[in-house]
Formats: structure tokens, C-alpha cells, sequence
């Protein structure tokens, strides 16, 4: 035993160890001093970079990995970090004038490369100029031209024709699928996303687009007294009401921001999605109407589902203004696409009513960032 007295001595730790960071702190606070040799360096400054530097290697190495996974690849690439930067919204902004070796590119087509039908205008005839058009306008329309199928259809007047079509559609006589015209709908506004999914606005009653999917609007209790509701109860029957019966027994009171879906009957769409969005003046009622999107996008995606038909959700009952609600809703469909990569959905209908949601809707796709 030693005759010395004191403390026993510990074993020396690495700042990095104190700080419970993985990156090394000591060759930070040395960097720092070479680079900045006229400012003083406190001793939480090289923590707190080597905490950041850790954070987003961290979160580009988990969004490459996943990109790889999609890819069904075992090991990360440079295209996979590319990809990874590029369809994050703050990792992009963050690096965006930054070059990844071997990376590529980000797939996309200017649509005056993609082929078009042989006519006798020259390829290279400029398109017509566009006004800019005012938020509280819609834009013109665009009728969509419906040729009836059947030879009484193409007696009728053309107004009854267009009926008569949507009555096909609604009876499931439609074999175009998710991307036959959708009835007697107008086109008022489309855009394309980067990955390929098309966002769509339409004018007309929801019950007869032709989509795998209708997005319902509701409470906890699955209350079909709304707009959108009263439509679906009404045209799917019985046979739907006991499926809502049927579906609320099963799961019971469905939770704010969550989404069920049940079979649909009697209308074109298969599939009704019912969703429990917030009120606007709940706490973190954008965030979550936020997430009632994306949990109605990713329900669709378990089921392999192509194509949704949303209505203006939000802005009823819910109390969100317009055009507050337009922008959320296309937010989080864009950063839902940006983030999953990968998704079965191609297609998104807005199919709306009144002519304020139109011009909310169109103005707010427009300035959409692509």
C-alpha cells in the first residue's frame, strides 16, 4: 500500500468522449485555430461543429441508404448520395452549389424534348405568350373532349353525351383506368413533379372522377354529414354505409391526423380513404393537416394505389382559409414525394367545386417548385 495519500488517478478522456460525439472535438478546435488565428476559439465551439458535422453525415448516410435499399442495392453509391441530397429540401438548399463526383443527375425532360404528333407546324414554332394571371383569377378553361363510345351516345346532343359518358364512368363501363378522362371534369390546371407524378385540378362532383381512391374529410366518429359525405353515402348506398359501419366497429374512434380506408361502392373509385384532419384553431393544426396528407398518401402506397382524388379539405368545417390550406396540402405532397423516392402513386386529382377554391388552388399549383 502507498503511503501517499490523495485521489486516485483517472483515466484521461478525449473531449470527444465528454462530449458524446463521435467526431474528433481536439481536431476541430486545431482546425479552427489554423483557419481562424485572429478570433478567439471558445472551448464549446469545436463541440458544437463537431455535433453539426456528425448530425448531417448522420442524416445524409440515412437518406442514401434508404435510396440505395429502393435501388436494391447492398452498398451506398455516389448517385445514391446525390439522390439523397437532392430530394431533401434543406440538405439541397444546404449543398446546392456543391458537386458530387460520379453523382449523374436528377432525371428530368423539358417537355419540348419529349415527342410529339406529326403535324404540319414546324417543331420549332414558338409556343403562344402567356399573361401572368392574378391569385384571385382562375385560369381559362380548358374543356377536355369526351368522345362517347357508344353509337346512341353519338346521336346525342353533345351536353348529353358528356352525361351520358359520366354515367358510364360511374357504372365502371370506363376501361381506361386511373388515366381515362374523368367523366365530364374540366381541366383547369396541371402540373408535373420532378419524379413524374402529375397534380391535377378539376371542376366537377368528386363521386364520379375515375381514380383508385377518394379522399373523405371526417371526424373521429367517421361522420359523413360533410359535403364530400353526404355525396358518397349518397351515391354508395347501403352497401357503403354498412362498410363504414362496419369499418368504425372494427377500429374504432379514428385519432386526429389518421387516416382508415374501406371499400367503395356504386361510384368509379375502389377505394375511400377517410381522414380526421385538424381544426384551425387546434395547436399545431398546420403541422398536423400536414401530416392527415401524408398519412392518406401513405395508406394509398400500402395498397399500390395510382391515383387519388383529394377535395378541398381543411377549408370547410375545419375553419383553415383557402388558400392557407391549398398551400399546406400541396407542401406536404411535394416533401411526401420528394422523401419516399419511390411511390406507387402517379396521379393526384384536386377535384374542386366553387370557384374561390379553383383560384386558390390553380395559383398556389402554379407556383408549386417543381
Amino acid at each position: 500500500m502507498s503511503g501517499r495519500g490523495g485521489k486516485k488517478r483517472c483515466k484521461p478522456r478525449t473531449r470527444s468522449a465528454r462530449a458524446g460525439v463521435l467526431f474528433p472535438v481536439g481536431r476541430m478546435h486545431r482546425f479552427l485555430k489554423a483557419r481562424t488565428h485572429h478570433f478567439r476559439i471558445s472551448a464549446a465551439a469545436p463541440v458544437y461543429q463537431a455535433a453539426v458535422i456528425e448530425y448531417l453525415t448522420a442524416e445524409i448516410l440515412e437518406l442514401a441508404g434508404n435510396a440505395a435499399r429502393d435501388n436494391r442495392k447492398a452498398r451506398i453509391t455516389p448517385r445514391h448520395i446525390l439522390l439523397a441530397i437532392a430530394n431533401d429540401e434543406e440538405l439541397h438548399q444546404l449543398l446546392r452549389h456543391v458537386t458530387i463526383a460520379s453523382g449523374g443527375v436528377l432525371p428530368k425532360i423539358h417537355p419540348e424534348l419529349l415527342s410529339r404528333k406529326k403535324t404540319s407546324k414546324s417543331l420549332f414554332t414558338p409556343p403562344p405568350s402567356v399573361e401572368p394571371m392574378s391569385p384571385a383569377s382562375p385560369p381559362p378553361v380548358k374543356r377536355q373532349k369526351v368522345v362517347p363510345t357508344s353509337p346512341a351516345a353519338r346521336k346525342m346532343p353533345p351536353k348529353k353525351a358528356i352525361l351520358s359518358a359520366a354515367g358510364a364512368s360511374a357504372k365502371g363501363e370506363s376501361s381506361g383506368g386511373p388515366a381515362a378522362d374523368p367523366g365530364a371534369f374540366t381541366i383547369l390546371s396541371e402540373k408535373k413533379l420532378f419524379l413524374g407524378q402529375k397534380l391535377t385540378v378539376l371542376q366537377g362532383d368528386i363521386v364520379n372522377v375515375v381514380a383508385d381512391a377518394i379522399i373523405h374529410p371526417t371526424n373521429a366518429s367517421l361522420y359523413m354529414g360533410g359535403e364530400v359525405g353526404q355525396t358518397i353515402e349518397r351515391t354508395g348506398g347501403k352497401e357503403f354505409q354498412q362498410e363504414v359501419k362496419d369499418l368504425l366497429s372494427t377500429n374504432g374512434d379514428l385519432d386526429t391526423a389518421g387516416a382508415l380506408l374501406c371499400r367503395g361502392y356504386n361510384f368509379p373509385a375502389k377505394f375511400v380513404i377517410h381522414c380526421n384532419g385538424p381544426r384551425w384553431k387546434d395547436v399545431d393544426s398546420q403541422q398536423l393537416l400536414e401530416q392527415t396528407v401524408k398519412n392518406c398518401l401513405s395508406l394509398a402506397d400500402e395498397k399500390q394505389l395510382k391515383s387519388l382524388a383529394f377535395p378541398s379539405i381543411g377549408s370547410g368545417r375545419a375553419g383553415f382559409p383557402k388558400q392557407t390550406a391549398a398551400q399546406i396540402i400541396l407542401r406536404a405532397i411535394n416533401n411526401y414525394f420528394v422523401t419516399v423516392v419511390s411511390s406507387s402513386l402517379k396521379q393526384i386529382y384536386f377535384v374542386l367545386y366553387d370557384m374561390e377554391s379553383i383560384g386558390v388552388y390553380t395559383s398556389e399549383l402554379a407556383k408549386l417548385d417543381s
